[in-house]
């Protein structure tokens, strides 16, 4: 059984209650953070199926591509550790970027690092599974689409696998390479921005890219002869030769208050998601706008709206 993993930070389809945001966490040390959080999803209820938890494109690209080679998929949350689709678990909000409303980074006191939140919420979340186990209980490819924080905080984990199952691996992200571990680099596919050029079929945002390569890597290239990862690497070169990038617009720069009241516009347009807005005003409006920047301003607009 091949396995594909992957990230999800997207808005959760389920209600989430105030004692599994990490928002309502009260600041400590990044041990003691992770053991509070843990306390309370031991306790949480209700569970649904992870398959029933997430929603957004980059999800579904994932699940698209595991049902094209008819894999197991895994996700990597920073809230409950590496699950099963089908593992039953409470819904949460919780991340690692610094700059969303439920940061854990925002709740600790000191420093922040990913590696030890993700060794700490491996050993003790009930609901998280291990790489190793997950690994040695299947065959074939692992295929990971990881942003770049997320890969960041679960490296240590991935370079640790028996060397006979970490050339296993093939990894999807746009992390510059020179940003990742040098065990891993040569386990990373080599798609770019020409992903989201004029002669890509699978053009999307910055959020869904990893999941995009690996489903156009799964689709169109995946090989079950035993290929090693230097000649998958070769085989996606060949297969993005003679696309072009795509091409760079300049687009103009609002605002907090222009931004908000353009927002406020446009609300219905796009069922108030961050995600349908953050496209509208780029490539509909030609406004700049950081993802980051985007949600936190749709957060406010919410607050004045509700």
């Amino acid at each position: 059984m091949t396995l594909v993993i992957t990230t999800c930070t997207n808005r959760k389809r389920k209600p989430v209650t105030d004692s599994l945001r990490a928002a309502s966490l009260l600041p400590t040390t990044l041990v003691e953070l992770a053991g509070s959080w843990c306390d309370r999803l031991a306790l949480a209820e209700p569970r649904f199926p992870a398959s029933q938890l997430y929603g957004g494109r980059a999800f579904r690209e994932a699940t698209l591509a595991a049902h094209a080679i008819d894999a197991r998929l895994y996700v990597v949350s920073a809230g409950l550790g590496l699950i099963g689709t089908s593992t039953e678990v409470p819904s949460y909000a919780c991340t690692i970027l610094l700059d969303a409303e439920d940061s854990i980074a925002a709740r600790v006191t000191g420093s922040f690092v990913r590696s030890v939140w993700w060794e700490e919420l491996s050993r003790s979340s009930p609901f998280s599974d291990s790489f190793q186990h997950i690994i040695s209980q299947s065959e074939g490819l692992v295929c990971a689409a990881l942003s770049d924080a997320y890969l960041d905080m679960i490296s240590a984990d991935l370079i640790k696998l028996p060397e006979k199952e970490r050339h296993r691996l093939r990894i999807f992200t746009r992390t510059p390479i020179e940003r990742i571990a040098p065990e891993l680099r040569g386990f990373v596919m080599p798609y770019d921005d020409r992903l989201d050029g004029p002669d890509s079929t699978m053009r999307g945002t910055r959020s869904d890219f990893a999941p995009r390569a690996l489903r156009h890597f799964v689709e169109h290239l995946h090989a079950f002869d035993g290929h090693d990862a230097t000649t998958d690497s070769r085989h996606v070169a060949d297969a993005l030769r003679g696309w072009r990038y795509p091409t760079k617009v300049q687009r103009e720069r609002r605002d907090d208050a222009k931004m908000r009241r353009l927002i406020n516009e446009h609300w219905q347009t796009a069922n108030g998601s961050a995600a349908c807005l953050l496209r509208l005003f780029r490539d509909d409006l030609n406004i700049a706008c950081e993802q980051g920047r985007m949600a936190g301003l749709v957060r406010q607009v919410r607050a004045t709206r509700s």
